[in-house]
């Protein structure tokens, strides 16, 4: 496996390499009539709310950094978080930019993670109805997933989420016909979310897509304009082993221990939708996640498959006025600037479900033919407290209800992030 990983990511560099010398050999033809591109061109350095470096209109390269801190207190013990002081959750640090007008490229790690390397990936665009992504970045899967971390509107993802894929390296086609979006692509594994067990297992080659319809996309007069819904689904195969999807709470508190073996196709739909009309918001997504077990009873026949749900709705208010599809923590009156930054009020509720569907009595057992439901449902209060457009407070109250240990908890959550 060690062996198959470092190939896929030497094609992936070769593939990278050839598609920005692509790019760049295509910008730096001189057209006729013009001056030679490198007549014009010298390295500048500039500040845009970040640090940027540029070769005239050839090569810029944005530095970019994301700290975030967090104070959490629970209700219940949570395994693997200390909730005794401020800790440093994250520690990102990277370049984006772009070659040319026909590829743009993002590289970023995460300082003291077993994980480091996130996103690296170039984005080849010189085609005309359709761009190339190669490298390592988050499969086309779920809203709040691929919702950047500097910009979800809560401490931590839904549950939803947490079923989502996640990063692995791949080449994906995308773009937009009309008020279609697509992305299609294929991964070398079904994502990084949950693998944090090296006894799991997980799928291997996964193609993946999502289709994205905004039926209202370029109207002035219409509220709906940025209205948009959302198809999405991943498939592939996964070897005899144990189960690698996970149901942790927010903070980290598991509700489904057992440890189920599987073995054959994974499956997942999603389902989503967001809307954005002036300072409000509201979002919504149902993510399906289902794995065989072929020859996973105790006398080797297949089982029920493994299934997993979760679904969330969440909306949001701008008290300041800020429109929240152009971004409500980039405040209109930033603090210390003749304001104090933007709020925004937010609640979500969801639930995630973990069970199978067999003609036996429901059991907990690693190979029960009718799982007996897991199920947590959660109620989520926040305040978000952008001062300007690099630093952002968030406070969220969480209320969790996990159905078998038939209890209920309240878990708190503070986050300062400073992003760049």
């Amino acid at each position: 496996m060690a062996y198959l990983s470092c190939n896929v990511h030497l094609i992936l560099i070769l593939a990278l390499s050839a598609l920005a010398r692509a790019a760049a050999a295509q910008d730096a033809t001189p057209q006729p009539g013009t001056m030679p591109p490198d007549a014009r061109r010298e390295w500048t350095v500039t500040w845009d709310n970040r640090p940027s470096v540029r070769y005239g209109d050839l090569v810029r390269i944005d530095v970019r950094a994301r700290f975030t801190g967090e104070l959490r207190d629970s209700g219940v013990s949570v395994r693997d978080r200390d909730t005794s002081h401020f800790d440093i959750a994250r520690r990102r640090i990277g370049v984006a930019g772009a070659i040319g007008r026909r590829a743009e490229f993002q590289i970023e790690r995460e300082l003291g993670s077993s994980r480091p390397w996130r996103d690296v990936y170039l984005d080849y665009r010189g085609f005309e109805d359709v761009s190339i992504q190669a490298g390592q970045f988050k499969l086309p899967f779920g809203l709040d997933e691929n919702t950047s971390s500097t910009n979800i509107d809560f401490v931590y993802r839904s549950r939803a989420a947490t079923l989502s894929p996640g990063r692995d390296p791949g080449v994906m086609a995308h773009g937009r016909a009309g008020v279609l979006r697509y992305e299609a692509g294929v991964f070398t594994r079904d994502g990084d979310n949950g693998r944090d067990d090296r006894t799991a297992v997980f799928a291997g080659v996964t193609p993946a897509a999502r289709l994205v319809v905004q039926p209202f996309r370029g109207s002035t007069t219409s509220m709906f304009e940025d209205f948009q819904a959302g198809v999405a689904f991943t498939t592939g195969n996964t070897p005899a082993g144990l189960a690698d999807v996970r149901g942790p709470t927010a903070l980290g508190r598991p509700f489904l221990r057992e440890e189920f073996g599987i073995q054959g196709t994974r499956r997942r739909v999603g389902v989503e939708m967001r809307w954005r009309p002036g300072p409000l918001s509201v979002q919504s997504e149902y993510v399906r996640l289902s794995t065989e077990r072929r020859g996973q009873s105790v006398e080797n026949t297949d089982l029920p498959p493994l299934s997993a749900s979760a679904w969330y709705v969440h909306g949001t208010w701008v008290l300041t006025g800020e429109e929240k599809a152009r971004g409500a923590d980039e405040p209109t009156r930033p603090l210390f600037d003749g304001g104090f930054g933007s709020i925004e009020l937010a609640a979500r509720i969801e639930a995630a479900r973990f069970s199978s569907a067999g003609d036996g009595l429901p059991g907990t057992g690693p190979r029960a033919e009718t799982i007996l439901p897991h199920r947590d449902r959660a109620l989520t209060l926040g305040v978000n407290w952008s001062l300007n457009r690099w630093i952002r407070l968030q406070a969220n109250l969480v209320r969790d209800t996990m159905s078998i240990s038939s209890s209920s908890f309240w878990s708190r959550a503070v986050r300062l992030r400073f992003a760049m």
